[in-house]
């Protein structure tokens, strides 16, 4: 009787399986902890308000058939939120991915389980930080919508408040 199985081995042994996906957890987690200490969530929300309001703005321009100077202008003002936005979204990369360079064709060649089947492993790491970022980031993308509009609610609560004067006792003089 031939046994099946839903996960495929990969041409390796369960302990085998188990080391790789459990390295593999781990660098996605350290992936997903680099990323969030190198780029600035909070700034990049800002940025994106920010493009947002004057990509709207450059559409009504567009549609009320606005001078080419006035839309230049408007352009050249987005240019710069653009490139920090461009490079904030690149900067971890210049970590993370000499990082899974060296786990992918340094470490996991040099495992003990993995000789004679690195290519196996390979595509085991590989798949399992896939799937394991993928959570991870789908995860804290609904974090960090709700931590948004927590921040919004705050300010826009802060901004209905109103500050009324103080009227002066003069009883007590």
């Amino acid at each position: 009787m031939v046994k099946m199985s839903i996960i495929p081995n990969f041409g390796v042994g369960q302990d085998a399986m188990a080391a790789t996906i459990a390295i593999a957890i781990a660098y996605a987690i350290i992936n997903v902890t680099v990323q969030r200490k190198i780029s600035n969530a909070k700034r990049m929300r800002s940025i994106n308000a920010q493009m947002t309001k004057l990509s709207k703005e450059l559409n009504e321009m567009i549609k009320n058939k606005a001078g080419q100077s006035e839309i230049e202008a408007k352009q050249k003002e987005m240019m710069p939120m653009l490139k920090e936005s461009m490079m904030s979204s690149f900067k971890p990369m210049f970590v993370i991915l000499p990082m899974f360079a060296l786990v992918y064709y340094v470490l996991i060649p040099a495992l003990p389980f993995s000789a004679g089947h690195v290519k196996g492993v390979q595509e085991l790491f590989f798949i399992t930080v896939f799937i394991v970022g993928f959570v991870l980031a789908m995860v804290l993308l609904v974090r960090d919508r709700r931590i948004a509009k927590m921040e919004t609610a705050q300010d826009t609560d802060l901004k209905s408040v109103e500050i009324k004067p103080t009227v002066k006792d003069n009883r007590y003089k």
